[in-house]
């Protein structure tokens, strides 16, 4: 598989569906963790949904599973993807800071 394929792929995952742009763009804008609860409170996504989304996710490297005493998420702001998407989030205005 060529790098340009491969990135296809990623990108193509990363942003397949609006519910994964909602859970990245709240993930973006917390500095803390957040369980599949939290996530379900700023998006008001179903739960089996983002569980789903957060799974490929995860696969990508884009958001970092903690697994503590529940599972906790964060966006992996080491991923070159994902800092550019979280800039181009804040440069558009979709998110307040970064």
């Amino acid at each position: 598989m060529n790098d340009t394929f491969h990135v296809k792929d990623i990108v193509e995952k990363g942003l397949g569906s609006i519910g994964k742009i909602k859970i990245l763009k709240a993930l973006a804008e917390e500095k803390k963790l957040l369980t599949v609860y939290g996530l379900h409170k700023k998006t008001y996504l179903k739960r089996e949904d983002i569980k789903r989304n957060l799974a490929e996710l995860v696969k990508i490297e884009w958001v970092i599973e903690h697994k503590i005493s529940t599972n906790l998420y964060s966006i992996n702001r080491e991923n070159k993807y994902v800092q550019r998407l979280v800039l181009f989030f804040y440069e558009t205005g979709y998110i307040d800071n970064i």
